[in-house]
Order: C-alpha cells, then structure tokens, then sequence
C-alpha cells in the first residue's frame, strides 16, 4: 500500500496551488485553498475528502470535509455504474457515489458491468495505477468483495484494504503477478509494517481469470480473512499485546475500504522481489476488476459512532 500511496503525491503535486493561512508544509492554506494534504493546499475532492484531508494542518478545522460513518451498503458496478465516480467529480455526498478514484488521472472506470483499476505505463517506463475508495468510514464490520485480480505479470499488484492512512492501521488482502494461485493476508498497527506476518490462503483457481468472493470480517475481538466462503485466517486482538509497550497492536481506528493497482516491480529490492520482478509490459493490460462490494456495519446499519483507539 506504501507504493500506492506515494501515486497519490505525485497526483497532488499536479493539482495543487499555494495559498496562505494554516500551516500546510512549507505554505499557508487560505480560504480559497483551505485543505491540506502532504504539504500541498487546493479545494477540491483530492484534498478536502476526510480520507486525505489534515485537519490540522488545514486553513480551518472545518475545512476538510466530515467524514461519512458506515452504514450497511452493497455496491454492484453492473446495476448500478454510479456506485462510482471520479475524484473530480465528487463533491462530499456519498449518497451520491459508494466509491471514488483517490486521484487523477484516475486510471479507474466502470465497463461492462465491473469497476476497473488498470495500471499504465509512463514514458520512464514506471507504471502509474488507481486506487478507488470508499466514501464512508467503518469501524468494525465485514467488507465482501467479488474480485479478479489484475497481476497477469510479475511486479504488478493488487489489492483490497481496510486502512486509516493517518493513524497507520491497515488489514488487507494483496495479490502479486509472482503467485496468481493466492491472495495474501496481512494487518498492521499504526505504521509499524511487519511483513513477517503475512499469510496465503490456500491454492485457488488462477485469481488473474477467475472472480472470487473475498471477505473480511474485523470485530473488536478477531480479523478473519476468507475466500469463496472459506476462512483461512483468524488473528485475534488477544494474540497482538506488546508485552514492551503494554498495548494490543490490533487495527481499532474508523478506516475506509480502497481497493488499488500498483507497480511493485519498479520499487525497493525487497518490494520488487516480492512482486514477482520488473513488470512485463508486453503482457499489458493490467486490470484489476471488482464486480460488487458490500460493507456491513456492526452496528448494523445506523452510522456508527468513531471511537478513537488508545493512543490515537
């Protein structure tokens, strides 16, 4: 997700412009720029929505954005093309939209009854990919996913995550064109990206060609990761305590759930060779595809009520 996040900068500083007022980096976002995000100022849906948007950093308190609590909700892209919308065209109603790109270029659509993630290629020879996220925030819930993966080369990947990109916590499942035969598990705690916990599901049939139903259930006392309605991993908030720090390291914070594309093979060594190597463009396009994706809520339906972790 690292990876995915830095398109996002690279997006920003394309879009942005300097302002005066609250502390946003190096400048002041002003009232006709008054939301930050990493250091840049602007006013649109790129930086006012509550998944992006410093509030404290930001001309205002209330110039970001409020954020959207979960409610019980299924997207189906095939009925319903208007589950999504481009960053640029989203204005703060997730009435109006269940996801959006993060970014433009979006590289992100719905065709043929799917939303589609695609990775592009760049005149340096790096891919550019998508990330789409939703426009509600959940705390505790099950998130259900009909995918098919978009990692038909080593290097390329993909992914569905539950993650609060301010605090650090993120529960995901990851794909790499290294292995179309798993999808990978993984949580973190604020920031802290132990890779050594990783764990695959079980074989499954090509994830490259066939839609699975991937689940994620996280409570307040257990995340279990599922695939076609088997589970192949339970952690439990219990098994997390840090004896040294006297904390569970278990995902609590109100996150939203994004699904994205990246390129892996033109990142660190380490991050290359998970992927599978350089990305092979010739075997291009590259598209990760959701059919639906429904949220629900343990509360069931009424927004809920965030409830900060410790130490947040």
């Amino acid at each position: 997700m690292k990876s995915a996040l830095t398109l996002l900068a690279a997006a920003l500083a394309l879009c942005s412009s300097p302002a005066a007022g609250g502390k946003c980096g190096t400048q002041e976002c002003g009232i006709d720029t008054p939301c930050c995000v990493k250091g840049y100022c602007n006013r649109n849906a790129m930086y006012c929505a509550p998944f992006t948007c410093e509030r404290e950093n930001s001309h205002a308190p209330d110039s970001c954005w409020q954020t959207a609590h979960c409610v019980d909700a299924t997207a189906d892209f095939a009925a319903n093309p208007g589950a999504f919308a481009p960053i640029g065209a989203y204005r703060g109603d997730p009435g109006k939209a269940q996801y959006v790109s993060q970014f433009e270029p979006s590289n992100a659509r719905v065709l043929a009854g799917e939303l589609q993630l695609e990775l592009v290629r760049q005149p340096d020879g790096k891919g550019f990919g998508a990330v789409a996220i939703g426009t509600r925030a959940v705390q505790y819930g099950t998130v259900t996913a009909v995918v098919r993966s978009g990692c038909t080369s080593g290097g390329v990947v993909s992914s569905l995550i539950i993650r609060n990109d301010k605090i650090g916590d993120e529960i995901d499942m990851e794909f790499v064109g290294a292995d179309t035969a798993t999808v990978q598990s993984n949580y973190y705690w604020h920031n802290e990206l132990n890779y050594t916990k990783m764990v695959k599901s079980p074989p499954l049939a090509d994830t490259t060609k066939t839609f699975h139903t991937y689940q994620i259930d996280w409570t307040p006392d257990h995340i279990t990761w599922q695939v076609d309605g088997a589970p192949f991993r339970t952690v439990k908030r219990a098994e997390t305590w840090d004896p040294a720090s006297g904390t569970f390291k278990y995902p609590e914070a109100e996150s939203y759930v994004s699904f994205s594309i990246w390129d892996g093979g033109s990142g660190a060594k380490g991050t290359a060779d998970w992927a599978g190597g350089a990305v092979q463009w010739g075997r291009a396009p590259f598209v990760l595809a959701v059919k639906s994706v429904a949220v629900s809520c343990m509360y069931k339906g009424n927004a809920t009520t965030y409830t900060p972790p410790p130490g947040a």
